[in-house]
């Protein structure tokens, strides 16, 4: 009999220790959290490399035009908060883990003697263990990996509003640097006008009217250019921030166009659906919403709140020696876990309205997004039906001007015209972009980008 309880006891702290090693694979995690942010944003491999293999990726990717999923991938690899999220997972998975642990047994004893002459020791040992800690491990591991689970979808959520704020700044970037060339080439033509018209002054082939005109438009190009480094300059070092980049790296920024806007039919109805389904902060209510059913579970099962059993044994000092089974409980006369099932209960409720009240707000998000995107496709297109009226405008006021039949203020207007009307559309075609992406991360899926439409500007 003794055998069969040292048995049972030898098994029960193989258990502990078994449970103590449990853990839960570090790589695995991420790539949960991989998959999950592929499937809001369509990027992945969010691997930290060393800091070298990091510069040396970084150096490899700047060799190339930027675009925006290389953007995307550099700023994975280099911003700081980026990798202070993924190192912070490693805390709720410690969580996690403690969570699943079992509590260690209570080893207690004494050894005593008597004061009188030639007395024996009196030596107790006893070990316990809460039994109700066994019963509840399943469950508390559950509820652990539940919670564990919602920080995963955090750390995601983190992950993917990143991702929208690098592209977002990649096209503001792109926009302000294709403006800002623009204005360059205008800046040019406008000061090699004004010095042609300050020598056609001086011959005497203008009036102070039209030499004056010149200048006016000269100095206005020279104000938009001044505006447009200021802006480019903003935006470089904003995207700068976000790739994690130094500023002896900023010269590697290539600077391309926009990419021409891409054919699409998009449905309302089934964006929003995919949003219900898909949205990281929808999946993180409904973990929310399971980690409170179970603690509510754990709650009414937990009406006795502790039940310790384990063994004692005594040498008594006539030599005698005691053993058996020792137990203590909680009664619970006062403390049945009422406020804990009444709080679980009001969780539950509460989290179930919340989770109404967020796929309504989801809801309204990506109509207004979708509102936006197609207003911002709308306007773009315009632009590029007005851009070739305004060069043939520009082409015919040269043509009435070379026959002396339209003034130089004629043609310069035509000109302003013409370039504010590319400058325009650059715009347009920037808030388009960032509409879809704002409609991407409203939606939760990654919109299809095959193109078709060319613009005629420059």
């Amino acid at each position: 009999m003794m055998n069969n309880r040292w048995v049972t006891f030898v098994c029960f702290i193989s258990l502990t220790l078994l449970s103590g090693c449990a853990s839960a694979s570090t790589k695995s995690n991420l790539k949960q959290i991989n998959n999950l942010v592929k499937d809001q944003t369509g990027v992945s491999d969010f691997n930290q490399l060393s800091e070298a293999d990091t510069k040396r990726e970084t150096q490899s990717i700047l060799q190339e035009s930027l675009t925006v999923d290389s953007a995307v991938r550099i700023a994975i690899l280099n911003n700081p908060s980026i990798k202070a999220a993924m190192s912070g997972l490693g805390i709720s998975q410690a969580d996690m883990i403690q969570a699943g642990l079992l509590h260690n047994p209570k080893l207690s004893g004494f050894i005593r003697k008597s004061n009188e002459a030639d007395s024996k020791t009196n030596t107790e040992f006893e070990v316990k263990q809460d039994i109700m800690d066994l019963l509840f491990w399943p469950l508390r591991k559950r509820l652990a990996d539940t919670q564990f689970k919602q920080a995963q979808y955090e750390l995601a959520k983190n992950i993917v509003g990143f991702i929208e704020k690098v592209r977002i700044g990649f096209y503001t970037w792109q926009a302000s640097s294709h403006v800002l060339s623009m204005r360059q080439e205008h800046f040019k033509a406008e000061e090699t006008a004004l010095e042609l018209a300050d020598r056609q002054k001086q011959a005497g082939n203008i009036n102070d009217l039209d030499m004056e005109q010149q200048k006016g438009i000269y100095y206005q190009a020279k104000i938009d250019l001044q505006r447009s480094k200021f802006e480019a300059n903003v935006a470089v070092q904003q995207l700068r921030n976000l790739l994690g980049l130094t500023n002896s790296e900023l010269e590697w920024l290539s600077q391309e166009s926009l990419p021409d806007l891409p054919s699409e039919e998009l449905s309302l109805n089934e964006l929003e659906e995919k949003a219900i389904s898909n949205r990281i902060d929808l999946a993180m209510k409904r973990q929310e919403i399971k980690a409170f059913e179970q603690s509510l579970t754990m709650a009414r099962l937990g009406v006795i709140p502790s039940v310790e059993g384990g063994f004692n044994w005594e040498k008594e000092s006539s030599g005698e020696k005691l053993k058996g089974p020792a137990f203590e409980t909680q009664v619970p006369v006062f403390d049945r876990k009422q406020a804990d099932r009444l709080r679980a209960q009001s969780q539950i409720e509460a989290g179930k309205k919340q989770l109404e009240a967020l796929e309504a707000q989801v809801r309204l998000e990506v109509r207004l997004a979708y509102n936006q995107l197609t207003s911002d496709k709308a306007m773009v297109e315009t632009y590029t039906k007005a851009i070739p009226v305004r060069q043939e405008i520009l082409k015919q006021t040269l043509s009435h001007y070379n026959y002396m039949l339209k003034g130089v203020y004629d043609l310069l207007r035509a000109k302003q015209e013409e370039i504010n009307t590319e400058r325009d559309y650059i715009m347009a075609l920037r808030d388009y972009w960032i509409a879809r992406t704002e409609l991407e991360h409203a939606t939760g899926v990654t919109l299809p980008m095959e193109h078709e439409h060319h613009h005629g500007g420059t």
